[in-house]
């Protein structure tokens, strides 16, 4: 399932959100994008390995400048432009309803827990299953992406916005599109990365950072419990249902 937007209407220009993207994008355009093209993937790895969260140096107490890097890099073009696709999305929304300062301190918090908690798993992995079944071994796999981050805006999304209805392509087996409220969609996301974060807690390859995506989801929920205003989210809901009533289904 891929989703494609969201019916759900923005009281707030969403600046920080722009802002985060074009970072994103930025950084891989300027960094990542001319080894790609020039096919110098060792220039591509050796910058990853960078600035890409390194378990075992982190947990060490070095290169700990990657707990706030690794989130603004990635690994290929298609890691780059489903996170931001998914930014994009529902990063407005969450914006709008927290405010500039208190959305960047969400994402940014999150990121971190996203970090905190992918350690954690990684410690948590069987010594055993470690280097029999796995190509790479996890504690010198660097972890880099924005989805830890933009976990905690999909979490507030969901607490805030569960009706909301989100724009969903589906392959079986022709490409078509359905609207599925967001407490579904992101409820099975989230479902999603718990299975395989469990399967990944007992040596099971996937080379995904599952636990950082649960763990960025539970503190973005946290913070936007205490973040939010509760007069924002009654205005939010009434404008949300007046769009609603008004577009109806018309995509």
């Amino acid at each position: 399932m891929i989703p494609i937007g969201d019916i759900n209407p923005v009281r707030r220009k969403p600046i920080v959100n722009t802002i985060l993207i074009a970072i994103n994008v930025a950084v891989f355009v300027i960094f990542e994008l001319p080894y790609i093209l020039s096919g110098n993937m060792l220039g591509l790895d050796h910058f990853i390995k960078t600035y890409g969260l390194v378990p075992y140096f982190v947990l060490n107490g070095e290169r700990l400048y990657t707990l706030f890097t690794h989130m603004w890099v990635h690994a290929s073009i298609e890691h780059i432009a489903g996170n931001m696709l998914f930014l994009a999305i529902f990063g407005d929304n969450v914006e709008s309803l927290l405010g500039h300062k208190r959305y960047l301190l969400l994402y940014i918090l999150s990121g971190l827990a996203a970090a905190g908690f992918h350690l954690a798993s990684i410690c948590l992995m069987p010594k055993a299953t470690l280097n029999p079944y796995l190509t790479q071994n996890p504690w010198l796999t660097p972890a880099v992406g924005a989805s830890g981050a933009i976990s905690g805006v999909l979490a507030a999304y969901f607490l805030f916005y569960p009706r909301a209805l989100v724009k969903v392509l589906i392959f079986i087996p022709f490409p078509f599109l359905i609207l599925i409220p967001a407490e579904y969609f992101l409820g099975f996301w989230f479902l999603w990365q718990l299975m395989e974060g469990t399967w990944s807690l007992v040596g099971v390859p996937s080379g995904v950072a599952w636990w950082a995506h649960i763990g960025g989801f539970l503190m973005g929920a946290i913070l936007a419990y205490f973040l939010v205003d509760r007069k924002e989210v009654e205005i939010h809901r009434r404008l949300s249902r007046y769009a609603f009533a008004t577009r109806g289904f018309f995509l």
